[in-house]
């Protein structure tokens, strides 16, 4: 059904190369971030209300300066235009109240086409941009952008959606292999490499690692044709592998964290996917650091110029939420280099 739906798509134009485009934010603490890392949230359900107030809780106590989100930010799918009322009752009046910005990236329910999560069409992105305009809560400049914080942070948005679409992208530049798909490939490794930053993060949607339900990239769900498994996904991040310091993603409804893996050395990996959405237990036998599946929750980074420090919250059903230390991530002094 995927080749035949391909070979009927229109062929929408887009441009091929992936400029740098710099997120504007409001003044940062740079001595110490703190950063609250959500995926999946977008369902409008009591699950993700929950997560939120739980949010809020933490956040109140301990302090949070900056959010992330790392997409299906809306379920079933995207909003169509910047007016929908999606916009406000799945995040302005959510997480309007925690009074910080939030770093975006796309999912690939948020680009829809025949069926919500296809990630076929890259427009629903478009939108999701668009509305960066409107609420200034909302950061997401472009699908592709780097957001520095000082010389203490950058973190590097990308749009996975297009590399691992159930369905050929309506772009056919964006389908795997594509030229958009080399162009932001360049962009992140260029982009990463040569950052001046103590800490570098890549935020996307789908995951390089992961004991859920979709596996790694380049094995997600084992689907039967190649342009579904991701493996442009696992490219993409293995352009940065030893680069990166920490790469985030959600798509799996969970919450999990690697040390660094033999096929990408030198890089921490972590899944926060289940800020709105839950379900399935552990199907892959990856060592992992820390991993919560069937409970909803966050995650909560602390980055100082010595230690990035990765905390995992999970929301019980009597709404009491509980900390757990999932990594600590040291660097050198004199090489500003990841030890783990």
């Amino acid at each position: 059904m995927g080749v035949t739906l391909g070979s009927c798509a229109p062929a929408l134009t887009d441009p091929v190369v992936v400029p740098d485009v710099r997120a504007s934010l409001p003044a940062l603490p740079t001595e110490r971030l703190r950063v609250l890392v959500m995926g999946d949230q977008g369902t409008g359900s009591e699950v993700q209300r929950r997560v939120a107030a739980a949010m809020r809780e933490v956040c109140a106590r301990e302090g949070c300066d900056l959010g992330v989100a790392l997409g299906d930010n809306f379920y079933p799918a995207g909003p169509k235009d910047v007016s929908s009322p999606l916009f406000r009752e799945r995040f302005a009046d959510v997480y309007g109240p925690l009074g910080f910005p939030f770093l975006v990236v796309p999912g690939n329910h948020d680009e829809s086409w025949l069926v919500g999560g296809d990630g076929a069409d890259a427009r629903g992105a478009d939108v999701q941009v668009a509305y960066s305009r409107v609420n200034g809560q909302w950061v997401m400049p472009a699908r592709t952008y780097r957001a520095p914080v000082g010389t203490l942070a950058e973190f590097f948005g990308v749009d996975t959606a297009p590399l691992a679409a159930y369905l050929p992208g309506l772009r056919p530049a964006e389908r795997p292999g594509g030229a958009w798909d080399q162009a932001q490939r360049a962009w992140l490794s260029g982009a990463v490499r040569g950052s001046g930053a103590r800490w570098r993060l890549v935020l996307g949607h789908h995951p390089l690692f992961s004991n859920g339900k979709h596996g790694n990239a380049g094995a997600y769900d084992r689907f039967p044709f190649e342009f579904q498994k991701g493996g442009a996904v696992r490219d993409l991040y293995g352009s940065v592998c030893g680069a990166a310091d920490l790469i985030l993603s959600g798509h799996v409804h969970a919450l999990e964290v690697f040390a660094p893996q033999p096929e990408c050395p030198g890089t921490w990996t972590a899944v926060s996917g289940a800020a709105g959405e839950v379900g399935g237990g552990p199907s892959g036998s990856r060592a992992a650091a820390f991993a919560a599946f069937g409970q909803p929750g966050f995650l909560r980074l602390d980055l100082t110029p010595a230690e990035l420090v990765v905390t995992a919250y999970t929301v019980a059903a009597d709404d009491t939420v509980t900390a757990r230390e999932a990594a600590r991530l040291k660097v050198t002094a004199q090489q500003g280099k990841l030890r783990g």
